[in-house]
């Protein structure tokens, strides 16, 4: 058989040889035609089948295309008499570029009357900087030669995939009583519960190291409702929310908003939790005492278990008298 470039083929091969392109082939293609004018030939003359490009070598200037032919998926025998090599620029288009021709051909029968597999050997000359790559078809196949190359590869890699994953640890999930040896990984669950509080394992040195479930939150830019199925950082960022907007005097460490004034419990207005109201407050400093007798503890007739203001004593208070026209506090009222 004979090859030559077509027209389209040489002008890809000057590109080819000038840099401006790399030389990609993406398929071999054969045909029963024949053609006087090869060189002008954009496609196959009657087109058979797509055969395989199965390798690409370089000898000096030269490079060879190695395709392979089988009848493995044949319907109809042919007499080959053309092979076609197309290569691509990269713009989404196949262009022959390599023809050749054979007037005789070869018969190539159907795979139920024999199983044959031709071998042809293309060369061309290419510059050396050149860089040539090639496409497998859609019909490739594989060869027993190169199942065989690489059955030794591939025995190697799977063994090394099977160490490792031998070397990742087992996981296990519940209690910490499962971390028993090395080489696990433990989801640790709450008691008799589904829950995982947080993860385990032991180290090379045999020590327990913990990784501690944590939830990222920000606070939310108003109060909303707790809903359930919200996240966890939705959740905290509405609880913190609600904590943010609370006042001083709703927390256990504030004073008690009806805190009685005495020589011991009196503060100062600068000192006051803002919101309390602060027993007998008068315009001055100091303790006023109202006597009266039901709510002054240890005087009252009969006894009264909690009286609500006053001072406990049994005797009277020797101070100052009050002349003012306020007489007495009752539930915060000024009577």
């Amino acid at each position: 058989m004979i090859f030559c470039l077509t027209n389209t083929g040489k002008e890809y091969i000057a590109k080819v040889n000038a840099g401006e392109i790399k030389m990609h082939l993406t398929k071999a293609v054969v045909g029963s035609g024949t053609s006087s004018y090869l060189d002008i030939l954009t496609s196959v003359v009657n087109e058979k089948q797509r055969i395989q490009i199965d390798a690409i070598r370089s000898e000096g200037e030269y490079t060879f295309i190695e395709c392979v032919l089988t009848n493995l998926e044949l319907e109809q025998e042919y007499v080959l008499k053309q092979i076609g090599i197309y290569a691509s620029e990269g713009t989404g288009e196949d262009k022959l570029i390599i023809i050749g021709q054979d007037d005789y051909g070869d018969r190539i029968p159907v795979l139920s009357e024999k199983e044959v597999e031709y071998q042809y050997n293309i060369g061309m000359r290419v510059s050396n900087a050149a860089e040539v790559t090639f496409e497998f078809s859609v019909n490739d196949f594989l060869r027993k030669k190169y199942f065989y190359e690489h059955c030794a590869e591939f025995e190697e890699y799977k063994g090394e995939v099977d160490k490792r994953f031998k070397e990742l640890p087992k996981v296990r999930v519940g209690p910490e009583e499962l971390l028993d040896q090395k080489n696990i990984l433990l989801f640790e669950t709450l008691k008799d519960t589904n829950k995982v509080t947080r993860i385990l394992e032991r180290d090379s040195e045999d020590a327990i190291r913990e990784y501690v479930l944590a939830a990222v939150f920000k606070m939310a830019e108003k109060r909303e409702t707790i809903k359930s199925g919200d996240s966890l950082s939705i959740l905290f960022g509405k609880i913190m929310r609600y904590f943010s907007d609370l006042k001083a005097n709703c927390f256990n460490d504030a004073d008690d908003p009806f805190t009685l004034m005495s020589e011991s419990t009196y503060k100062p207005p600068s000192e006051r939790t803002k919101g309390c109201t602060y027993g007998l407050i008068t315009s001055k400093r100091g303790l006023k005492i109202i006597f009266f007798d039901c709510y002054i503890t240890g005087l009252e007739n009969p006894p009264v278990e909690k009286p609500l203001y006053g001072v406990e004593t049994t005797e009277r208070a020797n101070l100052e008298a009050d002349n003012s026209r306020y007489k007495a506090i009752f539930s915060n009222v000024v009577f």
